[in-house]
């Protein structure tokens, strides 16, 4: 079967949504640190939906607040500047990926691309790393699936299952199909979004970590996260089998494999707490 033209294909990929210019303003802020959260909050304020979103993600069972948290700048003082920022990107991206037509199950990509972010940045500060960056590296790390099953829905379609008839993960079958996988397409997404240069890499690299060349340390976070996730269930579909956990990721980051059970204990516990946010997000929860 004739591979399509992805490179040429991918020139599409401006139709997709980009994210809301206001994260930029959101994310920038943040980062200030002469910054308030009378000053942050108001960013999101501007965007009447994002901060409804967000209230309601922030009072879902996955923080487990006592009371009820009822303004922008009160949610930023309980949880902090990069709690409300990993909540925003999670929020605008999930918006953003809704507006794109697929059959893709949806609800098992952000459980576990959200699960990966939790244990990214959990890792992250594992190796005494500071935590920016982990979160929406490893949220993101598979957004490449959503774009090639935008592009060819019967096609990737067709990927996953063979991907699951022959127990393999799905990148070996994208290059097979496609002549790419859904990390280097990831990686070019990324960029149309202008995504930190450090956030692309560790999406294109989130298979081949030791390919990255700025910061591959990222790069590794996100490969090990992906992998853990896989031990708690929550993996994902499409994916015939789980990513191999290569020591090298251990090695690169100067982490054992009882931290990583650490991490996976955490994972598990915290389930619970995953799905009400996901519901959150998905207007399901209560």
């Amino acid at each position: 079967m004739e591979r399509p033209d992805v490179t040429g294909d991918l020139s599409r990929i401006r139709e997709l949504p980009t994210l809301p210019a206001i994260l930029g303003k959101i994310l920038n802020t943040a980062a200030d640190p002469d910054a308030s959260a009378i000053d942050l909050g108001q960013h999101i304020a501007a965007d009447v939906s994002l901060s409804a979103t967000l209230l309601k993600l922030v009072n879902s069972s996955y923080y487990g607040f006592f009371r009820q948290i009822k303004t922008v700048t009160q949610a930023i003082v309980v949880l902090g500047f990069l709690e409300v920022r990993n909540l925003t990107l999670t929020a605008t991206a999930f918006n953003a990926f809704e507006a794109i037509p697929s059959n893709y199950d949806r609800q098992q990509l952000w459980r576990h691309s959200l699960a990966t972010a939790i244990a990214a940045e959990r890792l992250a500060k594992l190796c005494g790393r500071d935590a920016d960056g982990s979160f929406e590296a490893a949220l993101l790390h598979d957004l490449g699936k959503v774009a090639l099953d935008w592009l060819y829905p019967v096609l990737f379609r067709k990927a996953a299952t063979e991907a699951d008839r022959r127990g393999c993960p799905i990148a070996e079958v994208e290059t097979e199909l496609f002549g790419m996988t859904h990390a280097e397409v990831g990686g070019r997404l990324a960029e149309h979004w202008n995504l930190p240069e450090t956030v692309v890499e560790s999406i294109r690299c989130h298979h081949h970590p030791q390919t990255a060349k700025v910061d591959a340390e990222l790069s590794h976070i996100v490969a090990l996260a992906n992998c853990l996730t896989y031990r708690v269930e929550l993996g994902e579909s499409s994916n015939g089998c789980a990513p191999y956990l290569n020591p090298a990721h251990l090695e690169a980051l100067g982490l054992t494999e009882e931290q990583c059970e650490e991490v996976v204990a955490e994972l598990g516990e915290n389930r619970p707490k995953i799905e009400d946010f996901i519901g959150a997000l998905s207007g399901n929860a209560a």
